[in-house]
């Protein structure tokens, strides 16, 4: 009965095995910090800081896949997807605000000239 019961609870473990590797949500995650690269996150100080902590957030998942630990590893992922998605976001911020003085400025210096 005892083997029966050990068994029982080697198969139930292995049965249940924990979470899946997360491969494919932290391989968007990379793509989306490779994206705000791209977008000039780096350059503005918002979006660099969420960069930097999107791309600590996926060094820490890849370790916690390492240790087998995928469950939380998922969780730290999400942190870094939305992490690296609102650093793309708060650059494209920026560069929409100084297209909008550019535009803004090149509108004024045309009224100027069409009042002359």
């Amino acid at each position: 009965m005892r083997e029966f019961c050990l068994v029982g609870v080697v198969a139930l473990v292995t049965a249940c095995g924990g979470a899946a590797v997360p491969q494919e949500s932290l391989t968007a995650a990379k793509a989306s910090i490779a994206g705000a690269e791209v977008g000039g996150a780096a350059s503005e100080p918002k979006a660099a800081l969420h960069l930097k902590l999107a791309k600590e957030q996926v060094a820490k998942a890849e370790s916690l896949i390492s240790d087998g630990d995928n469950e939380e590893a998922a969780r730290v992922i999400d942190r870094a997807q939305a992490d690296a998605d609102l650093s793309l976001a708060l650059a494209k911020e920026v560069s929409a605000e100084k297209a909008a003085i550019e535009t803004k400025e090149q509108l004024e210096k045309l009224r100027k000239k069409a009042t002359q």
